[in-house]
Protein backbone atom coordinates (compact mmCIF):
# COMPACT_ATOMS: atom_id res chain seq x y z
CA UNK A 1 0.00 0.00 0.00
CA UNK A 2 2.40 2.82 -1.43
CA UNK A 3 1.58 6.42 -0.29
CA UNK A 4 3.34 9.86 -0.09
CA UNK A 5 0.32 11.40 1.41
CA UNK A 6 1.41 12.33 4.31
CA UNK A 7 -0.99 12.32 7.35
CA UNK A 8 -2.80 15.61 8.82
CA UNK A 9 -2.87 14.09 12.22
CA UNK A 10 -1.80 11.16 14.33
CA UNK A 11 -3.06 8.82 17.33
CA UNK A 12 -0.91 6.47 19.13
CA UNK A 13 -2.70 4.12 21.78
CA UNK A 14 -1.33 1.33 23.85
CA UNK A 15 -3.33 -1.76 24.56
CA UNK A 16 -1.97 -4.71 26.57
CA UNK A 17 -5.00 -7.31 25.90
CA UNK A 18 -7.56 -7.78 24.17
CA UNK A 19 -10.09 -6.13 25.78
CA UNK A 20 -8.52 -2.92 25.87
CA UNK A 21 -7.93 -3.38 22.21
CA UNK A 22 -12.00 -4.20 21.65
CA UNK A 23 -13.10 -0.95 23.87
CA UNK A 24 -10.49 1.34 22.01
CA UNK A 25 -12.48 0.19 19.08
CA UNK A 26 -15.76 0.64 20.67
CA UNK A 27 -14.53 4.47 21.40
CA UNK A 28 -13.32 5.07 17.86
CA UNK A 29 -17.07 3.97 16.63
CA UNK A 30 -18.80 6.97 17.99
CA UNK A 31 -15.91 9.12 15.64
CA UNK A 32 -16.34 6.89 12.64
CA UNK A 33 -18.91 7.86 9.31
CA UNK A 34 -20.38 7.36 6.56
CA UNK A 35 -17.58 7.00 3.85
CA UNK A 36 -14.32 6.52 5.81
CA UNK A 37 -12.09 4.04 4.65
CA UNK A 38 -10.42 2.46 7.89
CA UNK A 39 -7.23 0.75 6.78
CA UNK A 40 -5.48 -1.94 9.30
CA UNK A 41 -1.95 -3.24 8.82
CA UNK A 42 -0.36 -5.92 11.88
CA UNK A 43 1.04 -9.24 11.66
CA UNK A 44 -1.16 -11.79 11.99
CA UNK A 45 -2.85 -11.90 15.35
CA UNK A 46 -1.47 -8.28 16.27
CA UNK A 47 -5.34 -7.71 16.85
CA UNK A 48 -6.75 -6.14 13.77
CA UNK A 49 -10.18 -8.14 13.64
CA UNK A 50 -10.31 -7.04 17.89
CA UNK A 51 -10.40 -3.49 16.64
CA UNK A 52 -12.90 -4.08 14.04
CA UNK A 53 -15.41 -6.13 16.57
CA UNK A 54 -15.02 -3.40 18.88
CA UNK A 55 -16.09 -0.71 16.15
CA UNK A 56 -18.70 -2.60 15.06
CA UNK A 57 -20.29 -3.33 18.26
CA UNK A 58 -20.35 0.52 18.68
CA UNK A 59 -22.39 0.50 15.93
CA UNK A 60 -24.51 -2.00 16.42
CA UNK A 61 -23.24 -4.40 13.88
CA UNK A 62 -24.02 -7.20 15.71
CA UNK A 63 -22.06 -10.15 15.75
CA UNK A 64 -18.77 -9.73 13.12
CA UNK A 65 -16.56 -12.79 11.72
CA UNK A 66 -13.53 -12.05 10.00
CA UNK A 67 -14.07 -12.31 6.54
CA UNK A 68 -10.33 -14.27 5.68
CA UNK A 69 -12.35 -16.96 3.40
CA UNK A 70 -15.54 -15.07 2.36
CA UNK A 71 -13.48 -11.20 1.85
CA UNK A 72 -16.14 -9.03 2.23
CA UNK A 73 -18.74 -9.33 4.70
CA UNK A 74 -21.09 -6.46 4.85
CA UNK A 75 -23.85 -4.94 8.08
CA UNK A 76 -26.52 -3.29 9.22
CA UNK A 77 -25.53 -0.91 11.48
CA UNK A 78 -25.87 3.06 12.50
CA UNK A 79 -23.24 3.04 9.79
CA UNK A 80 -23.68 0.52 7.19
CA UNK A 81 -20.50 -1.24 7.50
CA UNK A 82 -18.26 -2.93 4.77
CA UNK A 83 -15.60 -5.25 6.06
CA UNK A 84 -12.81 -6.77 3.83
CA UNK A 85 -9.46 -8.87 4.72
CA UNK A 86 -7.50 -8.90 1.89
CA UNK A 87 -4.72 -11.79 3.61
CA UNK A 88 -5.49 -13.74 0.73
CA UNK A 89 -5.31 -11.29 -2.00
CA UNK A 90 -2.32 -10.66 -3.75
CA UNK A 91 -1.65 -6.74 -4.35
CA UNK A 92 -3.62 -4.64 -6.59
CA UNK A 93 -6.69 -6.94 -6.91
CA UNK A 94 -8.98 -5.37 -4.85
CA UNK A 95 -11.04 -3.15 -7.28
CA UNK A 96 -13.19 -6.10 -8.07
CA UNK A 97 -14.31 -6.68 -4.46
CA UNK A 98 -16.48 -3.65 -4.36
CA UNK A 99 -15.27 -1.09 -1.44
CA UNK A 100 -14.87 1.98 -3.56
CA UNK A 101 -18.25 1.43 -4.19
CA UNK A 102 -18.70 0.41 -1.23
CA UNK A 103 -17.24 4.12 0.18
CA UNK A 104 -19.45 6.01 -2.53
CA UNK A 105 -22.08 4.80 -1.21
CA UNK A 106 -21.34 5.75 2.43
CA UNK A 107 -20.49 2.63 3.96
CA UNK A 108 -17.97 2.31 6.39
CA UNK A 109 -15.42 0.32 5.11
CA UNK A 110 -12.88 -1.33 7.08
CA UNK A 111 -10.00 -3.49 5.42
CA UNK A 112 -7.39 -6.03 7.16
CA UNK A 113 -4.32 -6.66 5.35
CA UNK A 114 -4.70 -3.50 3.74
CA UNK A 115 -1.24 -3.28 2.85
CA UNK A 116 -2.65 -5.66 -0.10
CA UNK A 117 -4.29 -2.69 -1.57
CA UNK A 118 -1.66 -1.11 -4.12
CA UNK A 119 -4.12 2.48 -4.37
CA UNK A 120 -6.59 2.93 -1.75
CA UNK A 121 -8.41 5.95 -1.96
CA UNK A 122 -7.28 8.08 0.66
CA UNK A 123 -9.74 11.24 0.66
CA UNK A 124 -10.86 10.62 3.81
CA UNK A 125 -8.91 7.58 5.74
CA UNK A 126 -6.97 6.35 8.86
CA UNK A 127 -4.28 3.68 8.51
CA UNK A 128 -4.42 2.03 11.48
CA UNK A 129 -1.03 0.29 12.21
CA UNK A 130 -0.96 -2.26 15.26
CA UNK A 131 2.63 -2.53 16.09
CA UNK A 132 4.07 -5.68 17.81
CA UNK A 133 7.56 -5.41 19.89
CA UNK A 134 10.59 -6.91 18.34
CA UNK A 135 10.93 -9.91 18.69
CA UNK A 136 7.39 -10.63 18.05
CA UNK A 137 5.13 -11.30 21.39
CA UNK A 138 1.50 -11.55 21.29
CA UNK A 139 1.04 -11.04 25.22
CA UNK A 140 2.97 -7.65 25.13
CA UNK A 141 1.79 -4.31 24.44
CA UNK A 142 0.72 -3.69 21.18
CA UNK A 143 0.93 -0.04 19.64
CA UNK A 144 -2.15 1.41 18.08
CA UNK A 145 -0.81 4.30 15.28
CA UNK A 146 -3.72 5.70 13.26
CA UNK A 147 -2.55 8.07 10.87
CA UNK A 148 -5.52 10.13 9.28
CA UNK A 149 -5.82 11.55 5.74
CA UNK A 150 -8.76 13.68 4.42
CA UNK A 151 -10.48 17.26 6.46
CA UNK A 152 -13.13 15.26 8.29
CA UNK A 153 -11.34 11.87 8.82
CA UNK A 154 -8.43 14.10 10.43
CA UNK A 155 -11.29 15.80 12.82
CA UNK A 156 -13.18 13.01 14.03
CA UNK A 157 -9.38 11.00 14.92
CA UNK A 158 -8.72 14.43 17.03
CA UNK A 159 -11.87 14.72 18.72
CA UNK A 160 -11.32 10.76 19.37
CA UNK A 161 -7.75 11.65 20.94
CA UNK A 162 -9.83 14.68 23.03
CA UNK A 163 -11.95 12.05 24.38
CA UNK A 164 -9.20 9.68 24.98
CA UNK A 165 -7.54 12.36 27.15
CA UNK A 166 -10.42 13.49 28.38
CA UNK A 167 -11.29 9.58 29.95
CA UNK A 168 -7.45 9.37 31.10
CA UNK A 169 -8.13 12.44 33.29
CA UNK A 170 -11.26 11.21 34.80
CA UNK A 171 -9.15 7.87 36.17
CA UNK A 172 -6.43 10.19 37.58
Amino acid sequence: MPTTAKPEFELVFRSSEEKETFRFGNLLSRFVFPGLLILLQGELGAGKTVLVRGIAEGLSAGKVRSPSFTLVNEYSAAIPVTHADLYRRSPGGQDDLGLEEALEEGRLVLVEWAENWNHPPLEEAWICRIELPEPPDFAATRKIRISSFGEKASSALREAAVSILEKGEEKN
